[in-house]
C-alpha cells in the first residue's frame, strides 16, 4: 500500500490465524498481516450479510489460542480476486480483503495479542 497510515509495524500471520466476526451467523477469515494496531484478512463473500463498516468485537482464534471480545472498526472492505483454488469449483465464490484498526484494548488483550504475534507470525511485511 502506497499510502499506508498504520502506525504499527504489521506481521504476516501463519495459515492457521482466523478472524471470527460475530453476527446472527458468525463469519470466519483468514488474517493475511497483523499488528498491535489492527490486522487485514480475506474471507468468502456473502453479498446480503456483509460486515458493515462500523464499530465490531471480534475475536482471533490460531489453534487452541484465541483472544475474545476485540473492540475494532472497519477500514476498508474491498473485492479481491479469489485464490486458484476457487476455479476448482463448479460455482464462482467471490472474496473480499478487509482491514480493521483495534480500538481499546484491555491490558489483557494487549498482552494475548502480543503473544499471538510473537507465536503465530512468519516475519515483518
Amino acid at each position: 500500500m502506497e499510502n499506508d497510515k498504520r502506525r504499527d509495524i504489521r506481521f504476516v500471520a501463519a495459515d492457521d490465524v482466523v478472524v471470527v466476526l460475530p453476527d446472527k451467523i458468525s463469519k470466519i477469515g483468514r488474517v493475511i498481516d497483523i499488528g498491535q494496531g489492527g490486522l487485514a484478512f480475506e474471507l468468502i463473500d456473502d453479498e446480503e450479510s456483509r460486515w458493515e463498516l462500523s464499530k465490531r468485537d471480534i475475536s482471533l482464534w490460531a489453534n487452541e489460542f484465541h483472544v475474545s471480545d476485540i473492540p475494532c472498526k472497519m477500514v476498508y472492505d474491498i473485492p479481491v480476486k479469489p485464490p486458484p483454488e476457487y476455479e476448482l469449483f463448479s460455482f464462482h465464490i467471490k472474496t473480499r480483503r478487509c482491514g480493521i484498526q483495534f480500538e481499546s484494548l484491555t491490558e489483557n488483550q494487549k498482552g494475548q495479542l502480543e503473544f499471538l504475534l510473537k507465536t503465530y507470525t512468519k516475519g515483518k511485511i
